[in-house]
């Protein structure tokens, strides 16, 4: 039924709409979920076999970790199997594991799970049937597997810059170090001191052009890459620990997508080329994509700069001055960010807090105060230990002149030396802070006070950080996560997938995050559908301390570009 944009449907209209669309969602729901397309591969990702007769399996994704699969092979049906990877692989030999959920569509790359086997249980018990337990780990694990070199162009042993530095626009940013790294990984340092394989001249060449690599990245033009900027640094750690902050902050996801031959063409960036410059193997393809919800004005990478400038703004005034929660969510509104135009934007995927609303399982975590005061200190800041210091020995040494004009008196010369800093650290020493409004709806039994570790100095700027800390870790707040089910009403892979936005309704409020995790499972003759989960129940990081935070990163990483050091 075409319906224009400008009409006001009638009640009929509206409920042969509503009609279908239940039709629609009745039928998604009553499918039998097909059983999924396991394959297992060799080292060299070629197929060993297809597994079909598992006696359960489960997979996980994860956005900001790594995901993990178990596959159990129970009795003699699947002894074959057991044989291929128990006995006639070597143990250090790799297998890998493709998951396709939808075996109709088996070239679907991006909704593929992909990992490796990372350790194989083979339990044999007299009297029971033989089980084999496959332990996978997804292929995001690459990602802690590449380390960020500090000169990534030269050999580990020559390494004239001390630190490897980019910035921009963070999955530009996040991309161009894995793909540098993976240069030096693959191409450069694979000759160094030796070939890697020397007995194997074939091989000396294979992975000189990039899309010979094994683990490549995805292409991304930075000109219009919207997520916001960033900075980072790093000496030879791992690109997980170094990209993963950054990435929450900026809404960026990377997805390891297990790319076999015969999928359709990956690199959309190249247009029309792109099946030319497509992969010339099975690989992993780490994807950098932006999937806050900000956009901008421009289209460009612009956008990106005004959002960290916009974000950081709001973490630092507007969450000190202007507290506002008009949506009742819980988190302050994003005041400056709605000025500049780059405030994340509501996701058309919203559950309902309704019978069919789609929403599984819903846990909500009170927290409750735990602190009215904070303390912190133990030194008293220098100035304060020196001027004590400069009066006291001032004191002696006039005391030690007076008793000169009176007369020569043994000892009296170098009075002012008796001072040895014994006052050091006894005058503002220690600084608190009182919540009043939190002091007035505890109650009186309230828990009093908390002591944070900080500097260690009081009356300084690192000690008005240290409490605000303090502050925030003890506050009360209410966090919710949610699990929902695909095709209810929206579908994963078509609608929404992993880091994709939704809200969820709790009492008419709406709560939104990324989804941050999606768990599948069945067994031998049966599959569930796909549980998708978002929110958290753990705390959030301060968003003042985040202000300052990336004050220090642009501070730390411009001081270095200069050739300053860590003088900020």
């Amino acid at each position: 039924m075409a319906i224009k944009a400008a009409e006001i449907l009638t009640a009929e209209e509206f409920h042969a709409i509503e009609a279908q669309l239940s039709e629609r969602r009745f039928a998604y729901l009553t499918k039998k979920i097909p059983q999924p397309l396991i394959r297992l591969w060799d080292k060299h990702m070629r197929l060993i076999a297809r597994i079909v007769l598992q006696e359960s399996w489960d997979c996980e994704e994860i956005a900001e970790d790594d995901g993990a699969a178990h596959i159990e092979l129970v009795g003699k049906d699947n002894d074959w199997l057991r044989e291929i990877v128990c006995f006639k692989t070597r143990p250090e030999e790799d297998l890998h594991i493709t998951i396709d959920p939808d075996p109709a569509k088996p070239h679907d790359y991006k909704n593929r799970w992909g990992g490796k086997v990372e350790t194989i249980v083979d339990d044999e018990t007299k009297g029971r049937p033989t089980v084999t337990t496959l332990n996978c780990i997804s292929n995001r694990r690459h990602l802690s597997k590449f380390m960020l070199a500090a000169t990534p162009l030269l050999p580990p042993a020559v390494q004239p810059i001390k630190m490897f530095l980019w910035g921009g626009p963070c999955a530009s940013t996040c991309a161009t170090a894995m793909q540098i790294n993976l240069a030096r990984a693959y191409s450069l340092n694979a000759f160094w001191p030796v070939p890697r394989e020397i007995f194997n001249p074939r091989s000396w060449l294979e992975n000189v052009a990039t899309l010979d690599w094994p683990v490549q990245v995805m292409p991304i033009n930075p000109v219009f890459d919207q997520s916001r900027w960033c900075t980072i640094g790093a000496r030879w750690k791992d690109a997980k620990t170094i990209l993963t902050p950054v990435m929450r902050d900026a809404g960026v996801i990377c997805h390891a997508y297990t790319w076999l031959e015969g999928d359709p063409a990956p690199y959309d960036a190249f247009g029309e080329l792109k099946e030319l410059l497509k992969p010339r193997r099975s690989c992993v393809i780490l994807s950098f994509e932006n999937q806050s919800g900000v956009s901008g004005w421009t289209g460009t990478a612009i956008d990106g700069l005004a959002n960290l400038f916009a974000a950081t703004a709001d973490d630092l005034i507007t969450e000190t001055l202007f507290r506002v929660d008009g949506d009742g969510d819980g988190e302050t509104d994003p005041f400056i960010r709605k000025i500049l135009g780059v405030a994340p934007k509501r996701p058309p995927f919203v559950y309902r807090d309704i019978g069919y609303g789609g929403v599984e399982s819903r846990k909500m975590v009170i927290h409750k105060s735990q602190a009215t005061d904070i303390i912190t200190g133990g030194k008293s800041p220098q100035w304060v230990n020196q001027a004590i210091t400069f009066a006291i020995r001032y004191a002696l040494s006039q005391l030690a002149a007076a008793i000169a004009l009176a007369g020569q008196v043994p000892g009296s010369e170098g009075l002012d030396n008796l001072y040895q800093g014994q006052l050091d650290d006894t005058l503002l020493a220690f600084i608190n802070f009182v919540d009043p409004r939190r002091s007035a709806a505890v109650g009186p039994y309230a828990f009093r006070e908390h002591f944070e570790t900080g500097s260690g100095s009081a009356f300084t700027i690192n000690s008005v950080m240290t409490l605000r800390e303090g502050w925030w870790k003890t506050r009360p707040y209410v966090s919710f996560k949610f699990d929902v089910g695909d095709g209810a009403p929206f579908v994963l892979g078509e609608d929404i997938r992993l880091g994709s936005r939704c809200s969820a309704e709790r009492r008419g409020v709406l709560h939104t995050d990324q989804i941050m995790a999606i768990k599948r499972g069945g067994a031998r003759t049966i599959s569930s559908r796909p549980v998708l989960s978002f929110g958290d129940d753990s705390r959030e990081e301060d968003p003042m301390a985040r202000g300052f935070a990336t004050i220090g990163n642009v501070a730390n990483f411009a001081a270095m570009l200069a050739g300053s050091g860590d003088m900020f």
